[in-house]
């Protein structure tokens, strides 16, 4: 690869990298003024605001032969599609994923050269400087880390970030639940949030057919597991509204003066609003 190759190399990896953003930019804002489900839920999440502003910035960063966007934008891109997969059960545009992928490692070969000839043949060309390697390198090693935390949710290997459906949760997950007895192998379960980092047997909440449960281990680390069956729930309040960084708390209250739950949920993609509004519409002749 010569020079004119290489430049040519690093514009049509710019040019897939927008037409990515582009696309990822339209789908999202569909899912999102729609407020789809289904196909395009994944897309409805306005965090997705930074997946595009990140593409762009590759984008433009690759045009300007930056090595570093080039290998970043490669590897996120084929996360991306590892997480889209895991999420929706089935993995689809390949054909269009391997065009994109070729356009962004020709564009990583064409930094490379790019910059090799530049150093080997002007005198005066400036070498990356070296707060950039200060700054990028640890950057790398934190996004790579945070991919790899982010597939262990996806694949349940940690707990998940957001509330999931009965439907979303994995076998071993729901093998877990009923080995250690907290619900039974005949419960259907609606709604599930866990709150434990790195085990759902640290702690979560639990909507099933008929009844709320909470479990946490106590300060022996033994497993604790309350539940307040639907007909015997009273009022469900909202304690505090959580946020980015915080999960929602609300409180469910029976019939029974002294019995109560306090459950949190994260505020993920509405999530806790979910489980609570499948809660209340549960409540035999109520609307609390």
């Amino acid at each position: 690869m010569n020079r004119a190759e290489a430049i040519k190399a690093t514009k049509n990896g710019a040019i897939a990298a927008c037409i990515s953003g582009a696309f990822t930019l339209l789908l999202s804002s569909i899912a999102i003024l729609t407020d789809a489900t289904g196909t395009l839920e994944i897309w409805n999440d306005p965090f997705i605001v930074f997946d595009i502003v990140l593409i762009f910035a590759c984008a433009w960063g690759i045009y300007k032969k930056s090595r570093f966007a080039a290998v970043l934008l490669f590897c996120y891109f084929i996360f991306a599609k590892v997480v889209i997969g895991l999420e929706t059960g089935e993995v689809s545009g390949l054909l269009m994923s391997f065009i994109l992928l070729y356009f962004y490692g020709k564009a990583i070969q064409g930094a490379y050269v790019y910059q090799k000839i530049e150093k080997a043949e002007n005198p005066d060309y400036k070498t990356t400087p070296k707060w950039v390697y200060y700054i990028g390198i640890p950057f790398l090693v934190i996004f790579v880390l945070l991919l790899g935390i982010g597939l262990m949710t996806m694949t349940g290997t940690l707990p998940s970030t957001e509330v999931q459906a009965g439907s979303e949760l994995w076998q071993k997950e729901k093998d877990a639940l009923i080995s250690n007895e907290i619900v039974s192998k005949d419960d259907q379960i609606e709604y599930f949030y866990s709150n434990g980092v790195s085990s759902i047997l640290e702690g979560g909440s639990i909507l099933t057919d008929d009844r709320v449960i909470l479990y946490m281990p106590d300060e022996n680390q033994d497993l604790q597991v309350y539940e307040i069956y639907f007909e015997n729930v009273a009022s469900v309040e909202l304690v505090e509204k959580g946020d980015f960084l915080n999960d929602s708390v609300y409180q469910i209250n029976s019939h029974e003066p002294d019995a109560w739950l306090q459950i949190v949920l994260s505020v993920e993609n509405g999530g806790d609003e979910k489980f609570v509004e499948a809660l209340r519409s549960k409540i035999p002749g109520s609307n609390l």
